[in-house]
């Protein structure tokens, strides 16, 4: 069965929403990378804002244009993934609980988990069917993938909205700084390409898609497969892991135009990345793209926004390309790993 990419959109440190593509400049950011938020107001009134957190507003506009651009009234199903959630209201309320010495605290902060975004979308659209979201790392947004493609097989869902999100705080960033996950001296997004320290440059970002099981004149770009692979420290058991998926489709590494990979600016981390874009595929573009969004548990999402529009505009900007190979844009991997503990592939595949 295929599956037809309706519409996305991105909320992200970059002036990509709505809909204004991938830009051509990089926008830059010290030491972390925060998103270029929209104005709110022209979506909800003084009330309702006041009791939206900054990522719930992000997350419903969001997934506002995208439904917008698709041309439907609601989908049949929302299924999205987080690896932290609305981390600003649980610092609030974790923060709360300690200034009143674990006394009575106001639940709004508490409320508002990472479930949240969904059930508003489902809200505001009067949305009655499937409604989830995982929290699985590294990988919540591909685990949200896989859970739409079998969600289309076993239902008689026809449009299914999915999205990735997840923001970063001042406090979470000298957190993980603290324990080396971060980088430890200042910098900026445009390090990450010939970054030679330890440790990732972060960022946030929102992005949904419109899936559809049947094809419209809106669609370009078809959703070949999500998979996951765990725990694979082998470089040649990551080359075989995509020797077997490219197999089943018919493929070879050869057939892959471009591949964009996860550089987060995290020295060693990157290295991996660089070996196997040289190992597996010589002949295909290399790309990458968290210098625009920054390291999040879901950034394969913005990941795979970057792709789509790759495909539609049959360009890349040049400040996204790593090698000087020139190829027309039919099929796309985003490939993510996360110190070999988590890897990751989308392949897209544009609509002919």
């Amino acid at each position: 069965m295929a599956i037809y990419i309706r519409a996305t959109q991105t909320i992200s440190p970059q002036e990509t929403f709505p809909g204004k593509g991938i830009p051509e400049s990089i926008k830059v950011h010290d030491n972390f990378l925060k998103c270029c938020l929209p104005d709110f107001k022209q979506y909800f009134t003084s009330l309702n804002l006041r009791r939206m957190s900054t990522l719930v507003k992000s997350g419903n506009v969001c997934a506002i244009e995208t439904l917008k651009e698709a041309g439907i009234d609601k989908p049949d199903a929302i299924i999205t993934g987080s690896g932290l959630g609305c981390l600003e209201d649980t610092e609030k309320f974790l923060n709360a609980m300690l200034q009143t010495n674990e006394g009575l605290v106001p639940p709004t902060a508490f409320i508002q988990s990472h479930n949240t975004i969904g059930a508003q979308i489902a809200l505001n659209f009067d949305s009655k069917g499937y409604n989830v979201l995982f929290a699985h790392k590294t990988v919540s947004f591909d685990t949200a993938l896989i859970d739409t493609l079998l969600h289309f097989n076993d239902s008689d869902a026809a449009e299914i909205l999915v999205g990735g999100f997840d923001e970063i705080t001042a406090e979470n960033y000298n957190l993980k700084k603290g324990i080396g996950q971060f980088k430890e001296l200042p910098g900026t997004n445009l390090d990450i390409r010939c970054s030679e320290s330890k440790g990732s440059i972060p960022g946030e970002g929102v992005s949904f898609f419109l899936l559809s099981d049947h094809p419209s004149t809106t669609d370009y770009v078809i959703l070949e497969t999500v998979n996951i692979l765990s725990f694979c420290k082998s470089e040649e058991g990551i080359k075989e892991w995509f020797h077997k998926i490219f197999t089943k489709y018919r493929l070879t590494f050869d057939d892959i135009d471009l591949v964009l990979a996860g550089l987060n600016g995290d020295f060693e981390n990157d290295n991996i990345y660089r070996r196997i874009l040289n190992n597996c595929f010589r002949n295909s573009v290399h790309g990458y793209y968290k210098h625009l969004c920054g390291e999040y548990d879901t950034a394969s999402s913005f990941g795979m926004w970057f792709a789509c529009n790759v495909i539609k505009n049959n360009h890349i900007p040049v400040h996204s390309i790593l090698n000087e190979i020139s190829r027309p844009y039919n099929y796309v991997l985003i490939y993510n790993q996360d110190n070999m503990k988590n890897h990751s592939m989308i392949l897209l595949r544009k609509k002919l």
